[in-house]
């Protein structure tokens, strides 16, 4: 799950396009990341597609540095898994998989997802549940929060449109609303009177 979670709170991958994406993807040479090929479930099965959910969902990003570092990391580790596997390795394209080789499918990712995230709960790392899904919502944070336009975050995301963008714009509003609460602390203060947030 490490690569998974690693690349979808990075990139903002939704889950069919992270377990979708394969090695071929990766370009190291011209620094580039493209979603092209999804895994989705259809009945009781995981189907490979070339295909993405929207013509916006194709998209090729900036393999960022700290991503590449991972990615060549993850390989060489995958190389030696095959290794010590011999025979029963599943020898695949897929960047995400499991130790031998195997296919990651997107409802195994889900549930070892919530186990990891409930045992994290447990013990005491996390406070609140959290869904894979939302690795996608915190990707969008982060960028809104750091000064990226809706527009920029559309295309990070893969959005068609940017009305699926704008769910995020209250992110823009909490972070002011934060800086009138510091500023009216401030204020309280120098007056003498017992501070009072802003109620939004």
């Amino acid at each position: 799950m490490e690569s998974a979670v690693w690349l979808c709170a990075t990139y903002g991958f939704r889950r069919s396009e992270v377990l979708g994406l394969k090695w071929n993807a990766v370009d190291f040479q011209r620094k580039t990341i493209t979603v092209r090929h999804t895994i989705v479930r259809e009945g009781s099965e995981a189907v490979q597609k070339d295909t993405v959910k929207q013509n916006a969902s194709y998209r090729t990003m900036p393999l960022i540095p700290v991503m590449e570092s991972y990615l060549k990391k993850l390989y060489d580790r995958q190389q030696k898994d095959k290794k010590l596997c011999g025979k029963s390795y599943q020898d695949s394209d897929y960047i995400c998989r499991r130790i031998d080789g195997s296919l990651l499918e997107p409802n195994n990712a889900t549930y070892r997802f919530r186990t990891i995230i409930r045992q994290a709960i447990a013990d005491g790392e996390l406070d609140k549940y959290i869904k894979f899904h939302d690795l996608r919502h915190s990707a969008a944070s982060v960028l809104i929060n750091n000064g990226c336009t809706l527009k920029q975050v559309q295309a990070w995301l893969g959005h068609a449109s940017i009305r699926s963008t704008e769910r995020y714009a209250h992110l823009e509003y909490s972070a002011l609303v934060e800086a009138g609460n510091i500023i009216n602390d401030i204020f309280y203060k120098a007056a003498g009177k017992a501070t009072q947030d802003i109620v939004v």
